[in-house]
């Protein structure tokens, strides 16, 4: 019952008033405070809440204002003007979700980050890069087709299938030239890195965020960094080693 009226928008005093309201039928205020157990002042508080969720009714008579709780068949006609209500405010969301996102990460100096700690959460952490437009990469082929097989190819086949564009350094070693040799095109630029400089982590770097995806010898975990700063001062960094090799 009580999830009825928290639907509705009432807290649990709320609900309790409007319940023993229902019991009383039409009655003044003060006979309604008393009857429920609440000073009248507090009661005014509450009936006026109720007012604004559409729960209550007044009238007058004989100059004396009564209250009343709507109708108990108007609670699902209410129901379904909140479901409505929510359904609109979703639609709009969706529609100027971008918008927002914007809004809210160039206004924000404070970097966002969130965890991904084994192969499971680091899959869904490389399901977010594929759904960028554009990235830049460090990137380890052999630890990721060792720790991570699934996208070792994923990634480039979906760049090629023409949904994505990337730079990516790949780390030296027999599997960095047969990655170059398939993969390398236009919209996915691959060099391949001094054999002096081995890593076995990986970095992606989009348009607002960074991802870090580090490789033990039995688990992978990584870390999103949201923040349009970071990621634009990272981009510079790439572009200048880019043009160094």
């Amino acid at each position: 019952m009580k999830n009825i009226f928290q639907s509705l928008g009432a807290d649990e005093k709320e609900t309790h008033v409007f319940l023993r309201m229902l019991e009383l039928g039409a009655q003044p205020v003060s006979v309604m405070a008393k009857f429920v157990g609440v000073p009248r002042s507090s009661m005014y508080v509450i009936l006026e809440r109720l007012k604004r969720l559409n729960l209550l009714q007044e009238f007058e008579r004989s100059g004396i204002k009564y209250v009343r709780c709507i109708p108990v068949n108007e609670l699902e006609d209410l129901l379904k003007m909140k479901e409505r209500s929510i359904q609109q405010s979703l639609h709009i969301l969706q529609e100027k979700a971008e918008e927002l996102k914007k809004a809210e990460n160039r206004l924000s100096l404070t970097p966002k980050v969130k965890f991904y700690e084994g192969k499971k959460e680091v899959m869904k952490l490389y399901e977010q890069v594929l759904k960028e437009k554009r990235f830049y990469a460090l990137f380890n082929p052999q630890k990721v087709k060792v720790m991570m097989p699934e996208y070792h190819d994923k990634i480039p086949e979906t760049i090629k299938a023409g949904r994505l564009r990337t730079k990516e350094f790949v780390v030296y070693g027999p599997e960095a030239k047969a990655y170059k040799k398939r993969y390398n095109s236009r919209s996915h630029q691959i060099k391949i890195l001094p054999k002096e400089r081995q890593f076995e982590a990986d970095t992606i770097i989009t348009a607002e965020k960074i991802y870090m995806i580090a490789y033990g010898e039995k688990e992978v975990s990584g870390v999103e960094i949201i923040n349009p700063w970071l990621a634009e001062a990272q981009q510079v960094i790439f572009e200048a080693l880019w043009q160094e090799h």
